[in-house]
């Protein structure tokens, strides 16, 4: 790898580039030497690829150099609960389950249990199931723009999921719905969208994705930008954005020590976004 190559490489491309190494070099010294290779090539890629549009400076190289990253990031999500059944984790719900009582009593996806109601599970399952276009339409967006307020947003959206995935591989937990002995008496029921949504989770899920909430800092992330960009956008959906956050305590997914380090998560990636693209040039605001 040239330092040409290392010079031009972005924030978000070290941060994901340093969690898919530091998880192979984890799994190397746990003796999981396939999954340690497919990180390694994953990693490997992000260098190429800037190598790529460094040497041939074209619209679609620069698009292909961020494409890479939604497709690294759905790669990588569904291995990490074979990554930490290779590195032989021990759960933190219950350090979480004891966070949340010695904060809040008792946590909030059990005291919420007095909110359920079919609509109320209707309207929560909706929210949550936003999410996914809201990050399509992020991806979308950045690729489409291949500039440089395209870059800025990926280095704070793509940071965001490369601390997250990692803090997922420290902190592993399933969350209150799969670990509570009593969530089934508590559990929410609904229609049509609660059992989508519920069918989404159980099958897409890699089962230790609680800490951070991711749900809730790249939500939070891209209300900040709508709030500085498109004010009318961000009226439009405040009212979907909260209720995704309260999804997911009332839904049992989340403990809500997860939810904190989530909004602290969001802040990283704001201070991201108003990092210079690359040092002595100039700074233009995302």
């Amino acid at each position: 790898m040239s330092q040409r190559t290392l010079h031009h490489l972005r924030l978000h491309e070290w941060a994901f580039g340093l969690f898919l190494l530091i998880t192979a070099c984890r799994l190397l010294a746990a003796g999981g030497f396939q999954m340690a290779a497919i990180f390694a090539i994953m990693a490997a890629t992000i260098p190429l690829m800037a190598a790529m549009e460094t040497r041939w400076p074209r619209p679609a190289n620069a698009r292909l150099r961020l494409i890479l990253f939604p497709v690294l990031v759905n790669l990588a999500y569904p291995q990490l609960g074979k990554v930490m059944s290779i590195l032989g984790h021990t759960p933190w719900d219950a350090t979480l389950l004891h966070w949340d009582r010695a904060l809040f009593g008792e946590t909030p996806s059990i005291l919420m249990a007095t909110w359920h109601h079919p609509a109320a599970s209707e309207f929560m399952s909706t929210c949550y199931v936003l999410f996914f276009p809201a990050v399509l339409s992020a991806f979308v967006i950045a690729v489409y723009r291949a500039d440089s307020r395209g870059v800025k947003l990926f280095n704070g959206l793509i940071t965001i999921y490369a601390i997250g995935f990692l803090g997922y591989t420290l902190v592993p937990a399933a969350g209150p719905h799969l670990t509570l002995p009593d969530w089934a008496a508590h559990a929410p029921t609904g229609g049509a969208m609660t059992a989508f949504n519920a069918k989404l989770v159980a099958e897409g899920s890699n089962r230790v994705d609680v800490f951070p909430s991711l749900h809730l800092a790249i939500t939070t992330f891209l209300m900040g930008l709508l709030w500085k960009h498109a004010r009318r956008s961000f009226l439009v959906l405040l009212i979907p954005a909260i209720g995704l956050g309260l999804a997911t305590l009332y839904l049992g997914y989340h403990y809500a020590v997860d939810l904190v380090a989530g909004l602290l998560l969001a802040a990283t990636g704001w201070w991201c976004t108003s990092l210079p693209l690359h040092p002595n040039e100039p700074n233009p605001p995302l």
